[in-house]
């Protein structure tokens, strides 16, 4: 209900991309673990991201290559605060961000579990680029 909700508030036009992210927690006592994922859709102002979840021993770990990380009661804290490492094409380039999490949302899938997550982009270091970027997939 709540994700429904925020898709009738939004005010920028989301497009659906799959751009590879390096996500880390700003803020977090014990050093975390980067996250790598990928964007499921982006805006001028913010990205979604859906991340792989196993259920071991009664938490929620986020599956990051051969191991799981117990990251989402960090993802979970309302305002998080976290750093963005986005990269996009054409080659290497990377865009540089602070965001903080606006939404979430938990699920399954036939034998499998999800974790999405909306990301409002604080700050951006070359906004210019980005924008252009979406600006040409729009």
């Amino acid at each position: 209900m709540f994700i429904s909700t925020m898709a009738r508030l939004r005010k920028f036009h989301r497009l659906s991309t799959s751009l590879p992210l390096t996500i880390r927690l700003l803020g977090v006592a014990k050093h975390p673990h980067p996250i790598h994922a990928e964007t499921r859709n982006v805006s001028r102002k913010g990205l979604s991201v859906e991340l792989e979840v196993k259920l071991k021993n009664g938490s929620l770990l986020i599956h990051q290559g051969d191991e799981a990380i117990k990251l989402i009661p960090f993802l979970v804290l309302r305002d998080k605060l976290m750093e963005l490492d986005i990269k996009i094409p054409p080659g290497v380039e990377r865009i540089k961000a602070t965001g903080r999490v606006r939404w979430y949302d938990f699920g399954s899938k036939e034998k499998s579990y999800y974790f999405k997550v909306g990301i409002l982009l604080e700050k951006i270091e070359d906004k210019k680029r980005w924008e252009d970027f979406i600006g040409k997939v729009s």
